[in-house]
């Protein structure tokens, strides 16, 4: 009994330790857009939701690592780096684990 325990014990702790942990990033932003109506002009907003894509057109919206090897995610790095460097104002990214 204690024997199958033990396996069961290391069984599970070799499923856990060696799982992946995903997350998924994406961005949003506001157009706004004047239209000419017949009683002037209005204002018509729409928002924008998209990923980033890496130099070479790959998309960068799911990323997965092995936390136990030390590894760290950089896909939101790169979100927060082209927050930082966009000219719009209202640019916004979420990443959420999977």
């Amino acid at each position: 009994m204690t024997r199958s325990a033990t396996f069961i014990l290391f069984g599970l702790l070799f499923v856990f330790a060696s799982c992946e942990k995903c997350t998924r990033c994406s961005y949003t932003y506001d157009v706004t857009t004047i239209i000419q109506g017949v009683n002037g002009e209005e204002e018509e907003t729409t928002t924008i939701t998209g990923t980033l894509f890496e130099e070479d057109g790959t998309p960068l919206g799911d990323e997965c690592i092995k936390p136990n090897k030390g590894e760290s995610f950089t896909i939101e790095q790169v979100y927060q780096s082209k927050k930082d460097t966009t000219v719009l104002d209202n640019f916004d990214f979420t990443c959420d684990e999977l």
